[in-house]
């Protein structure tokens, strides 16, 4: 799969741009400020109707504007493909595939495969696990619907939960069969995430050391693993034992939502033993082990983005990475950068066709 056309209307700093692409390597380049990063979240609205970097969809339309859209022509499997997401004030977010209308947004994810490489990834390290958990399930979610279907499930009767035990504690009432109805679907979705979110993992892990050690020339060893308290006992016994606690907190204290995943480098916290090399160095080779995924799962190659990050790596890395991408593994690349001779530089040395784009 890859990316043909790209056709944007009021969409952040862009009154109105159409893009031609290649199917291997487009780079966009400029100084900070002109749009660059703001194309390649454009292509990502593609993928996952939502930005990558923004969740107030209103701050996405361009200023003093009422509505944008992004449309993508896609070619797979020589079949051509069009998705268009557009966005009113005051009215509901559309998802059009080939003219027909998405009813769920969650029957368009995993569509278009794609992994996006940026700065802000440094979150996955500094930021709490919901950060972690997010990563993850959006993986997941891309390669098997039926983890997203249980994933949402899951987070609506959790919601629905906590309003319950709030509505306790305000009207000084307890009804204790109501409550275990909740208990009991939590646990039937839970079941289902505990599991799928463990296997992944295993498989992961794999992609993960592999990637690092090509990117870091073998110097350490890294890790990812899963941290749940459903290892230890069923999630329906979690949630009866902290019954009262719920009730006190008002809001539910145990579940896969708060499950974590644990980054490590020579069985040691990344985030507290690793360098800022070594941190930068994990996230490229999480990200890479993201698209290792994902091609393990699609028969169409996953787009791989790449945001402003060849300013933040040693020339070493940057090689293994263009080796990386020379070898014929990935498909159609875009890269942001604000040093346009760099990047003519690093993509003269990949045997690959290529389009400059100057902003």
């Amino acid at each position: 799969m890859y990316l043909h056309k790209l056709q944007l209307y009021n969409f952040k700093n862009f009154d109105e741009i159409k893009f031609e692409f290649d199917q291997k390597i487009n780079c966009f380049v400029g100084n900070n400020g002109v749009g660059k990063t703001n194309v390649l979240d454009a292509i990502y609205f593609l993928a996952f109707g939502k930005s990558y970097f923004n969740n107030n969809i209103r701050q996405i339309i361009r200023f003093d504007e009422q509505a944008f859209s992004v449309k993508g022509d896609f070619n797979l499997h020589q079949k051509e493909e069009q998705i268009l997401v557009s966005y009113q004030i005051d009215k509901k977010k559309i998802i059009k595939r080939n003219n027909k209308i998405y009813e769920r947004l969650s029957d368009h994810i995993g569509f278009i495969p794609l992994v996006m490489i940026s700065p802000y990834d440094r979150d996955l390290i500094s930021e709490s696990g919901t950060t972690r958990r997010k990563f993850v399930d959006k993986i997941i979610s891309q390669a098997d619907a039926s983890y997203l279907s249980a994933l949402m499930a899951y987070q609506k009767n959790l919601a629905q939960r906590n309003s319950l035990l709030k509505y306790f504690s305000a009207n000084h009432k307890f009804d204790q069969e109501t409550l275990s109805v909740y208990d009991e679907r939590l646990h039937e979705y839970g079941t289902v995430i505990y599991k799928k979110r463990a296997a992944f993992i295993k498989q992961f892990a794999a992609f993960l050391k592999d990637r690092y050690q090509v990117l870091s020339g073998g110097k350490e060893a890294v890790n990812i693993s899963y941290y749940s308290e459903m290892e230890v006992k069923p999630l329906l016994d979690l949630l009866r034992e902290n019954r009262q606690k719920d009730r006190m907190l008002q809001h539910t204290s145990k579940g896969i939502h708060r499950d974590d995943f644990l980054f490590e480098i020579n069985e040691k916290p990344i985030r507290k033993f690793g360098s800022q090399g070594q941190q930068k160095t994990f996230l490229i080779a999480l990200r890479l082990a993201e698209f290792a995924f994902l091609k393990t799962k699609s028969d169409k190659m996953p787009i791989l983005l790449f945001d402003d990050i060849f300013d933040k790596l040693d020339e070493t890395r940057v090689e293994q990475i263009i080796k990386m991408v020379n070898d014929q593994s990935f498909g159609q690349i875009f890269i942001s950068d604000t040093h346009a001779e760099r990047t003519k530089n690093l993509i003269e040395n990949i045997l690959q066709s290529y389009k400059i784009f100057n902003l």
